[in-house]
């Protein structure tokens, strides 16, 4: 899938993403200590953005009438990103850069996408957050599921109504695809090194 060879002197160009409670972050800090990567992560970069504009939770702002806000971070998130590519080795974690990459013809060593079910995210986001899963938090296993479908359905829409991605469409812009449902992190991360040394990823 990539469009062309990265220079050398600039040497490795990962690619992580997925959605919220995937583990794409736990695996692209998995990724960038075994291959000596800086990692760079663009959802920090939007969530201090945010924070800036005034709200300390994400998920707050995730509403049809911050849709032009929203877009205005997302801009500034991807000339941040775009200028950190031009250093040497670097893993970039974005839930959008791939598709970015792919569009604008940005070579890249491999770029992989981490998924779960709806289901499987809630319940990693409330074991992020120290809640154990069960009837006692019950309506925090909702809450956070309710919370997932929004942040997803609003980000399809950025991102298709800013660069045209389709965002339910991973397989167009990603070079590796990963279903961690039911994968432990260990089982994910050698699943991928597996993939990159099989597809020639690395040379």
């Amino acid at each position: 899938m990539n469009q062309k060879e990265r220079a050398k002197n600039l040497g490795y160009l990962f690619v992580v993403g997925g959605p919220g409670g995937s583990g794409a972050s736990t695996i692209a800090r998995m990724l960038a200590d075994s291959f000596s990567l800086k990692r760079i992560y663009g959802g920090k970069m939007f969530r201090s953005l945010l924070k800036k504009a005034g709200y300390e939770e994400s998920d707050d702002a995730y509403s049809k009438k911050n849709e032009k806000l929203l877009k205005k971070l997302d801009k500034q998130v991807e000339e941040l990103l775009m200028s950190e590519i031009q250093n040497p080795n670097v893993l970039i974690e974005s839930k959008n850069f791939a598709a970015l990459a792919t569009k604008k013809k940005l070579p890249c060593t491999v770029r992989i996408w981490i998924t779960a079910s709806l289901n499987v995210r809630a319940q990693r986001t409330l074991l992020k957050q120290g809640i154990k899963p069960g009837f006692k938090s019950f309506h925090k296993y909702l809450e956070a599921r309710n919370n997932l479908k929004n942040r997803y359905r609003i980000d399809a829409m950025r991102y298709s109504s800013l660069y045209g991605i389709n965002y339910d469409k991973p397989e167009e812009y990603n070079d590796i695809i990963i279903d961690s449902s039911n994968l432990n992190e260990k089982e994910t991360f050698d699943l991928i090194l597996k993939n990159i040394k099989d597809g020639g990823y690395i040379k």
